[in-house]
């Protein structure tokens, strides 16, 4: 009888885009999750062992417990939640890894309140490497827009494009944003505009504002004959520099000829200088990166003139600048933006992507977790708000530790690596369920303030209850005897007991 392949539950979606990427030929020249040699060759060099230009590590993070239970084999099988097989992981290397040679070679920073650096403490401690056989095509997002780079290159051979600017974005439009756009169409014979559709900051603006608003751009102010609209399923890294030749990488993959970076490419905060991601390009040979940049200095809108310009194209009293920021600001007060800021069609689709997303979400989306011992009454006070809720009429959900742990995390033991696996999971189901506009209950030990802070950054809307039952009530409830078996040594890492 033949031996039964190790398999690996990929619980965060975004993995799933990593997945399909390496397997399509986004990640090119990846091809499959990063080993040893090429990921400490990334961070130091910007290049895999064998000289290819790559700037981040694409990587799949394992527990201990998922490592044991790998052991020996070279294969792996990466399923989803219904277990179904995603792609299969050939010639595996199993490794470790220092986070904050990590963190301080990609994003130069060791501060958590950089949204990459935190992303890398929520990662388990060894990493999977191998080659990705990819078996499962999933193109459920935006499939009138998702295309794969060989689709991209043939729709550019249809046109006659033989000159193909990228722009890449993770926002709505504005007037800045569409005479950059221009500038480029100025010089190529195509466009392709493709927004990133994945994990991003909080304060970001959902998939489909940024799809539905590029539609109106495109159909209102546009030579529709010369632009492409296309999605690209990715997490934002928020990189900078190393994250802006990882996208012109990307964008050669799909046949573009040369790649916008503006301002601040994939930047956030004050981490990193206005136009490093342009200083970056000077490093490497344009031959070997295959693109071509085109570099733009900030855009400004001109009063005397009424309209866009570049900032060294009129005099700094003459310039109003284009603040992301204000314009989140207005939108959140319901103050209309100024015209010079976004087209009018544009805006109103805007406005009308959100009253959509309000309309399917008649509540505010939370994720409430109860925390405390074992029998201290986190489920019952869970149910009982679940059943009120539901009488209500509110989306509600429950996750229970014993369900879950029969479940999602049958494979987990309970070392301590184990529980936060078990969280970790827990938090990806509830990030998504919130985004779904669903009231999430939550009821888990999780006494570590690490873990329900992890837990916090992940949600947009965390509200954290502690139920504070003395130790002796919840032994004196203990009808299993989990207590008494704690405390003679039968079951360890026991909270309140033997364990936090």
């Amino acid at each position: 009888m033949p031996k039964e392949i190790p398999s690996i539950t990929i619980h965060n979606p975004e993995y799933k885009k990593d997945i399909m990427n390496i397997g399509l030929g986004v990640y090119a020249p990846l091809t499959g999750f990063l080993k040893k040699d090429d990921f400490q060759s990334v961070l130091k060099n910007m290049r895999l062992k064998n000289g290819a230009v790559w700037p981040i590590p694409i990587v799949l993070d394992i527990s201990l417990g998922q490592k044991e239970h790998i052991g020996q084999d070279s294969l792996v099988q990466l399923i989803n939640t219904k277990g179904e097989t995603l792609a299969r992981l050939h010639d595996i290397e199993i490794y470790e890894y220092d986070l904050e040679t990590w963190a301080q070679q990609v994003f130069g920073t060791l501060d958590k309140d950089h949204p990459g650096v935190e992303s890398l403490y929520q990662l388990q401690p060894y990493l999977l490497g191998g080659r990705i056989e990819l078996i499962q095509q999933d193109f459920d997002l935006f499939p009138e827009y998702h295309h794969t780079p060989e689709q991209i290159r043939q729709q550019f051979k249809a046109k006659g494009w033989k000159s193909v600017a990228a722009f890449q974005t993770r926002n709505v439009p504005h007037r800045g944003h569409e005479f950059l756009q221009t500038s480029a169409l100025e010089k190529t014979d195509g466009l392709l505009i493709q927004p990133v559709i994945g994990e991003k900051k909080k304060d970001d603006f959902s998939d489909e504002q940024i799809v539905q608003t590029y539609e109106t751009l495109i159909e209102y102010y546009h030579p529709k004959d010369r632009v492409t609209l296309s999605i690209l399923p990715l997490k934002m890294r928020y990189a900078g520099p190393r994250e802006a030749l990882m996208h012109a990488l990307i964008r050669r993959n799909y046949g573009c000829t040369h790649f916008i970076v503006g301002r601040d490419h994939a930047g956030v905060g004050h981490y990193y200088g206005p136009y490093e991601s342009q200083a970056i390009f000077k490093l490497f040979d344009p031959q070997e990166l295959g693109i071509e940049i085109m570099t733009f200095p900030e855009v400004v809108f001109s009063k005397t003139k009424q309209a866009p310009c570049f900032i060294n194209d009129c005099s700094k009293e003459d310039q109003i600048s284009f603040s992301g920021t204000k314009f989140r600001q207005q939108l959140a007060s319901g103050e209309t933006p100024p015209a010079y800021f976004i087209r009018p069609q544009v805006y109103q689709t805007l406005l009308q992507a959100k009253q959509k997303e309000k309309i399917h979400r008649p509540h505010p989306s939370c994720v409430i977790w109860f925390t405390g011992l074992s029998q201290s009454g986190k489920s019952t006070i869970s149910m009982r708000l679940y059943d009120y809720l539901k009488t209500k009429r509110y989306e509600t959900q429950r996750l229970d530790g014993d369900v879950l742990r029969k479940s999602l995390s049958k494979d987990l033991g309970f070392s301590k690596s184990d529980r936060d696996e078990h969280l970790r999971r827990v938090g990806y189901m509830a990030q998504e369920l919130e985004e779904q506009g669903q009231i999430v209950l939550a009821s888990f030990i999780s006494p570590y303030t690490e873990q329900r802070d992890r837990l916090r950054r992940m949600t947009k809307h965390f509200i954290e209850i502690y139920v504070n039952t003395p130790l002796e009530i919840c032994e004196a409830r203990d009808t299993k005897g989990l207590y008494a078996k704690a405390r003679s040594g039968e079951i360890p890492h026991f909270t309140g007991i033997s364990d936090p």
